[in-house]
């Protein structure tokens, strides 16, 4: 099941980012930034995020777990129009992996980026993580050339800039 993200979710959320993070980000980032993630920070930022209404939080529940959760928001980027949004995250258990809840999550996002009259979505993506570049391929996403590197600590990575076409 799909459905809006609720300030009841946050905790959840937060710990399944970091969960994501350190399964999908092993031997992109260095494990010790990745052991270092902290849930009550990211509950901190993600309680910030729930129910703003410039900003569209969906998570998946299977049973009575949250499995998954996709945010979206007008592109933060500063070339882009106001038509354009942006999937800031999308993250699933990795036990879930390749079940399909990925794809509902990103399916969901694109109806309700169309109900709010984007006409695009863009995305970043780890530049090296050729699993989730190809995972958002299969689902009509393409490179449009954008490239930026972000700096963390201790660290820089790629990222690289996915878009699709949404409008109906």
């Amino acid at each position: 099941m799909i459905r809006l993200a609720t300030p009841f979710d946050v905790e959840d959320i937060a710990r399944l980012h970091v969960k994501t993070w350190q399964a999908a980000y092993r031997g992109h980032m260095p494990d010790a930034y990745l052991a270092g993630l902290d849930p009550t920070t990211r509950a901190a930022m993600w309680s910030r995020v729930v129910g703003r209404t410039d900003a569209l939080v969906l998570v998946a529940i299977s049973g009575e777990l949250l499995v998954g959760f996709c945010s979206s928001l007008q592109s933060r980027d500063a070339n882009e129009s106001t038509a354009v949004g942006e999937i800031s995250a999308i993250y699933v258990d990795p036990s879930a992996w390749r079940s399909g809840v990925g794809s509902s999550l990103l399916e969901a996002t694109v109806e309700a980026a169309r109900e709010r009259n984007f006409s695009e979505l863009t995305l970043w993506v780890v530049a090296s993580n050729t699993a989730a570049r190809a995972f958002y391929e299969a689902r009509g996403f393409q490179t449009d050339g954008h490239t930026k590197i972000e700096e963390r600590p201790g660290f820089s990575i790629e990222t690289i800039r996915y878009r699709r076409r949404i409008a109906a």
